[in-house]
């Protein structure tokens, strides 16, 4: 983030396992949650494949990743905050027990945005892996900030002194637990809090002397961090979004020649007073940056792939003489952040002979004005909010849907679905609809509703819920706790992806393949020339039979995966008789190899 010309993240990279290691279990959370943006998260954490646009578009590659991984992550979000899918796919069902939405009272946000990850390594101890963001789980491409702490199990005097520092994320991770309505998945979570008393994290950079965790909103942890909130000589704000009394509230805390740097969104320039903005140097991104990635990035991306992007970081740095501590994580700059919502903030402690909070400033604005992707503000700006009336009622609607008691019921008629749906009160002020989580023949929302028949590979705990208000919508997917649906759901899933001999035959390539990527790419390049179908015999494919024996010799046990697939299809149309011979024959190969 500060070098912004370069010193770009890529969500998949912080996700992917060190070497020797594999992902055992990850605990994230975000405010809002993009379906598309989670599918592709098993590439990273399970499979450690880049999050690539051209595998995140592959429903097969899709399909593998949720296969192996559906069971060991889980993701905590805010009510009515999953935004509907831009391409339709049966394979977002496969994620309803691993995503959970979290309702606070008083209209507050769970707003957190952490990543906790165990890996696990041959012979080795376990590795943890946290997290601290500023960034939802979506595809916005606003400036975020991330820091990542590594940690394995102390011993001895450490352990103790391990335990005493974990002590408030271990509460904030009992916190998450509790609303995680899965019950294996609870378990895995208790490992996880069991061996949180004993892991070290290290910043593994001697300027940070030490750190400490401030959840916020949780039960026991109520309290603003009192070091944010004292005396200072300098600081650095980094936020989003404000409220003018926070912002009056740091003023009041300056020493006597003190500097103030303020780093907003223009739209939120507007809500303070011209002496609070001579009392602070305010900056926001220029517009020509706003508007478009081309100055900045050195990604080859077409006209359509630009976006507008902002500030998204939330980051204080403050100084009092020699002491300097940096905070990084979800809170924004108001009062809500600080007095109600669920919040994580990591603080740090920074330790460097000479250091000024203007270092800071220079890594942001560059050498000189041409560099600097930020401009001085000296006027309160004369900005045209939309009016966010209609929609922020909407958003509302769809929140309060989501506290009003809720379930749903599945009742099959011939060899198809309905879906019996009840809430206890539904928001009179709006026009609710109601679908599976296709959105096809969406149906008013009423105390009770009858959804349309179904096939059974879109039966889900996901619905999409519409809300309108004369020409204003909005679309919002909410999980509903439904009974009924049947065991071989999952199965009706990948058959409608793995629906031919073909597809099924692409499926094996992926799995033997030794780069997802390039195996997709290749397919792809097949299909463009024309070349989607075998040219030969389908058991006769040589390549098949090639990948088949480099497995056999180097990795046996990968054969396992093409058998689990055969029982999740278990349809001799798209499995063959012959196929099941074959894989048998080097399957009693693999045996002997390991012997």
């Amino acid at each position: 983030m500060l070098r912004p010309s370069s010193d770009r993240l890529n969500y998949g990279d912080l996700l992917i396992p060190p070497p020797e290691y594999q992902a055992d279990f990850a605990l994230g959370t975000t405010y809002s949650l993009d379906l598309e943006a989670l599918v592709g998260l098993p590439l990273a954490l399970f499979l450690s494949e880049e999050m690539n646009k051209s595998l995140l578009n592959n429903p097969i590659v899709a399909l593998e990743g949720l296969r192996r991984s559906a069971e060991r992550f889980a993701v905590l979000c805010e009510g009515g905050q999953i935004k509907v899918p831009q391409n339709q796919n049966t394979v977002f069902s496969l994620l309803e027990d691993s995503v959970f939405e979290v309702v606070l009272p008083n209209n507050w946000s769970f707003h957190p945005k952490i990543w906790l990850i165990r890996y696990q390594g041959e012979r080795k101890q376990p590795l943890y892996r946290l997290l601290v963001l500023s960034r939802n789980l979506t595809f916005d491409r606003s400036w975020d900030m991330a820091v990542c702490l590594e940690g394995r199990l102390a011993e001895g005097a450490e352990d103790e002194a391990a335990a005493k520092q974990n002590m408030p994320l271990i509460a904030f991770v009992e916190y998450l637990q509790a609303r995680v309505k899965n019950r294996k998945k609870r378990g895995q979570i208790s490992k996880t809090l069991e061996e949180l008393k004993q892991v070290r994290f290290e910043t593994n950079d001697p300027h940070y002397s030490d750190f400490s965790f401030h959840p916020l909103g949780i039960p026991g942890h109520t309290k603003q961090p009192s070091e944010l909130f004292d005396t200072y000589k300098d600081l650095l704000v980094i936020s989003p979004f404000l409220s003018k009394g926070m912002v009056e509230r740091f003023k009041k805390l300056a020493l006597s020649d003190s500097t103030r740097t303020l780093i907003t969104r223009r739209t939120e320039i507007a809500k303070l007073s011209q002496e609070m903005l001579e009392a602070f140097d305010v900056y926001g991104l220029k517009e020509m940056v706003v508007e478009g990635e081309e100055g900045l990035s050195g990604d080859d991306l077409n006209d359509e792939a630009y976006q507008n992007q902002d500030i998204h970081a939330k980051f204080y740095a403050r100084s009092k003489y020699s002491q300097h501590s940096f905070f990084v994580g979800s809170a924004n700059c108001s009062e809500s952040a600080f007095s109600g919502n669920v919040e994580f903030l990591l603080q740090l402690r920074y330790r460097k002979h000479g250091f000024k909070i203007q270092h800071l400033l220079d890594d942001l604005f560059g050498k000189d004005d041409k560099d600097n992707p930020f401009e001085l503000i000296k006027e309160l700006p004369e900005v045209d909010t939309p009016d966010t009336t209609a929609s922020d009622l909407l958003e509302k609607a769809i929140k309060q849907l989501c506290r009003t008691r809720s379930k749903a019921r599945v009742i099959k008629e011939g060899q198809q679905y309905r879906v019996k749906i009840e809430f206890a009160k539904i928001p009179e002020e709006v026009d609710l609809t109601i679908a599976s989580i296709t959105g096809i023949q969406p149906v008013k929302l009423e105390p009770v509703t009858i959804l349309p028949l179904l096939p059974l590979e879109q039966l889900s705990e996901f619905y999409q819920v519409t809300a309108c208000k004369e020409e204003t919508a909005v679309r919002r997917i909410i999980k509903i706790k439904t009974t009924g649906i049947p065991e071989e759901r999952d199965k009706a899933v990948f058959r409608s992806i793995i629906r031919d001999r073909d597809t099924f035959m692409k499926y094996v390539a992926f799995l033997l393949s030794d780069s997802l990527l390039l195996s997709s790419l290749e397919q792809m390049d097949a299909e463009r020339l024309g070349k989607g179908k075998w040219n030969v015999s389908w058991l006769q494919a040589p390549v098949l039979y090639e990948n088949m024996l480099k497995t056999v010799a180097r990795e046996p046990e990968r054969l396992k995966e093409i058998e689990r697939v055969i029982k999740l299809i278990d349809d001799q149309e798209i499995i063959p008789e012959d196929f099941n011979e074959l894989y048998q024959i080097f399957s009693q190969a693999a045996k002997k190899v390991k012997r």
